[in-house]
């Protein structure tokens, strides 16, 4: 009997100005005996890292400064139902692979897994360093970033995506893993690069380590502890989204997408487990406030709705205080929203769109995208990647009718077919943090703010 294929895998590597250690874990990756994919997620490199991965047949992201935030945009580029968290720096062992090619043939239960912890250095001190984590991984359970991190993408979805938090992320997520689901250490290990110890001093770089560690532990918040814990090279200049202006209003435009809130009318698979009604009421909900939050921006906003008649209904809904209002024309979602942007080019140099399902959009996330776009040095594009393959923002600077054409709306593949049309455009791209949609009754865990839009409070 021939044994079934394995599941495909993305491997998602963030990376900032690591041209030198990069390559030769990308070389080692395309040797993986199974359907793969390679994803850098890199956060404002200065060096020739994304010429380095593109070379080397990755595909490459930008993403907000953040390992946290670079790790979840990548995981939301690409559609793979596994995926694999490596730092730049770290190495596939052949134990390493043949651990991963054999816990993908049959998944345990928990559907998450981390490496041996083993660096690349020589020495009883060395040695010592690693007794020292898989003691520490005995007895609390926890494991670093650097250990790489395997689950399936249901369960990097349940887990609302790797904490986005400064400092700690791989212990937190690590910890939340355990607590939902459960997590495995596989008998394989993960060389990882001793760079850190050897440029601070590995006395010092143990005793940091763990203090930091247990201040944590202890209730101290990451970003206090960030201010200890230096990146290992120097941070490049600020980007756009990092304190640049705000953009002129004249020449921005956001369409907000936006469907007469009727039972029966909006988010179907939602409605198929709370009901129409509730349904309905939780879209009216979510959309008012997030047009609320980008009203009075620095760009205008417009409102496109569908049914076309249904004018009236969406000014009451949500008001006509710094609003425009338009209909969509007919047709399927991408023939839509090609023509609203087609529309708006003729009174706007960039253009945004978001919908009405995201409630931890804010005009911050459209202002950024905006920013991101001007001057000579700005990009062509710009995606907010939704965490169920989706995408919650796109902003362009000049028409690109290509994106909407061929896309499978509606599905997990939507950001990862959109951003390679992208590339086969010679646009240039950049994302910002991935954030959570609702579209199904299990979405309304993933995000904080529907406890309070859900109940009308």
């Amino acid at each position: 009997m021939a044994s079934s294929p394995l599941p495909s895998l993305a491997v998602v590597i963030p990376t900032l100005n690591e041209e030198d250690a990069l390559p030769s874990l990308l070389a080692e990756l395309r040797e993986l005996p199974l359907e793969s994919s390679i994803v850098v997620a890199d956060g404002g490199s200065t060096d020739t890292t994304r010429e380095r991965a593109r070379a080397a047949g990755a595909s490459v992201v930008l993403a907000p400064r953040g390992r946290a935030t670079q790790m979840n945009v990548g995981a939301a580029s690409t559609s793979a139902p596994w995926l694999l968290f490596l730092h730049a720096d770290s190495r596939l062992t052949p134990e390493a692979c043949s651990a991963l090619v054999a816990w993908l043939s049959e998944p345990p239960p928990e559907e998450a897994a981390t490496f041996r912890f083993q660096l690349d250095a020589k020495g009883p001190w060395w040695r010592f360093l690693e007794h020292g984590q898989r003691l520490r991984e005995q007895l609390t359970g926890l494991a670093y970033g650097d250990q790489g991190l395997l689950l399936s993408r249901s369960r990097w979805q349940a887990l609302g995506g790797i904490p986005e938090i400064p400092l700690m992320e791989d212990v937190e997520a690590v910890r939340r893993l355990r607590r939902t689901g459960g997590l495995r250490t596989l008998d394989a290990p993960l060389l990882t690069s001793a760079r850190r110890y050897r440029k601070e001093g590995p006395l010092f770089g143990w005793l940091r380590n763990a203090t930091l560690l247990s201040l944590y532990g202890s209730g101290v918040p990451p970003e206090r502890l960030a201010r200890w814990y230096r990146p290992h090279r120097a941070e490049s200049r600020p980007g756009p989204e990092e304190g640049f202006p705000a953009p002129a209003p004249d020449a921005s435009l956001l369409l907000v997408f936006a469907k007469a809130p009727r039972p029966g009318g909006v988010k179907t698979r939602l409605a198929a487990g709370i009901g129409e009604d509730e349904a309905a009421r939780l879209y009216r909900a979510m959309g008012r406030e997030i047009v609320d939050r980008v009203r009075g921006g620095p760009f205008r906003v417009r409102v496109c709705h569908t049914p076309a008649d249904a004018g009236d209904e969406v000014r009451d809904w949500l008001g006509t205080e710094g609003l425009e209002f338009a209909p969509q024309c007919e047709g399927d979602l991408g023939e839509r929203m090609a023509d609203a942007f087609d529309q708006a080019f003729r009174s706007a140099d960039r253009v945004a769109i978001i919908g009405t399902d995201v409630p931890a959009l804010d005009a911050g996330h459209v202002e950024r995208a905006f920013v991101l776009l001007e001057g000579e040095e700005g990009c062509d594009a710009v995606f907010g990647p939704a965490r169920d393959g989706g995408y919650y923002l796109l902003a362009l600077r000049r028409p690109a009718p290509a994106l909407f054409e061929g896309i499978p709306w509606s599905t997990g593949e939507v950001l990862e077919r959109s951003l390679a049309r992208a590339e086969a455009e010679g646009l240039g791209v950049r994302t910002l943090t991935a954030l959570a949609d609702i579209d199904r009754p299990e979405d309304l865990a993933l995000v904080d703010s529907v406890s309070t839009v859900s109940t009308g409070n």
